[in-house]
């Protein structure tokens, strides 16, 4: 298995780890990229990022009230 943030995972191909990586496990060397995108164009006058824990992704809220979001949001 593979080691990541001291948790070990099994052999293959992981979906989703607990902080958000798609991964695969090899014999040698474990390979991981991330399954969120990240904000950077948005208004930030107005507007917060939030990370979702549970979406694995960035929510983009209104800073006066968090649960209205935003749009016109460009992601990378």
């Amino acid at each position: 298995g593979c080691m990541l943030n001291g948790k070990l995972y099994p052999l293959g191909h992981i979906e989703r780890t607990e902080d958000c990586y798609r991964c695969t496990c090899s014999h040698t060397h474990m390979n991981c990229c991330s399954i969120f995108s990240t904000p950077v164009a948005y208004d930030k006058e107005k507007c917060k990022i939030v990370f979702n824990e549970k979406s694995c992704d960035y929510d983009v809220v209104q800073k006066n009230d968090p649960s209205k979001e935003c749009f016109d949001v460009s992601r990378v």
